[in-house]
């Protein structure tokens, strides 16, 4: 196996069209892998906090592009779920991030969720500007799921 950073060099030196034919690869392998895991059973209850820890994983797990999944229940209605999905791979608006609401169809579960997807860059923004997040949104008390520990 190659080392993964002489492979990441290797990587960062492709034209844009083979740029895109190696995150469609990349993307298939991580399709493969998900298909060789168990599925998931669910949230082990269904408080809001248990709910959010589940649904992070998951999208650290379908999207290899996610690297961390922030958490944001403060100021947060008590039926909302609020998350940053942190990826360098997506080239979002530059400015105030965005919340899309992803719904959940989770039997049992009375939750919302709503998303912004940001990159690296967006994040260190928001850190520094918080007037940044979308409306009634707060870095306050969060929690950050890592696709690496």
């Amino acid at each position: 196996m190659p080392n993964p950073i002489e492979l990441a060099r290797q990587v960062e030196q492709l034209d844009d069209e083979d740029w895109y034919d190696f995150l469609d690869e990349l993307d298939a392998v991580s399709r493969r892998r998900r298909e060789r895991e168990p599925e998931s059973p669910g949230p082990s209850g269904t408080s809001r906090d248990q709910v959010a820890a589940w649904v992070a994983k998951q999208h650290i797990i379908a999207d290899s592009g996610i690297r961390e999944v922030w958490y944001l229940p403060t100021g947060a209605p008590a039926d909302e779920i609020r998350f940053l999905d942190v990826s360098d791979r997506l080239a979002g608006p530059e400015g105030k991030a965005q919340a899309i609401d992803f719904g959940l169809d989770i039997e049992g579960v009375p939750f919302r969720l709503l998303v912004a997807d940001v990159t690296s860059d967006q994040l260190d923004q928001l850190k520094r500007d918080p007037s940044l997040l979308p409306p009634g949104w707060s870095l306050d008390g969060n929690h950050v799921w890592r696709r690496r520990r």
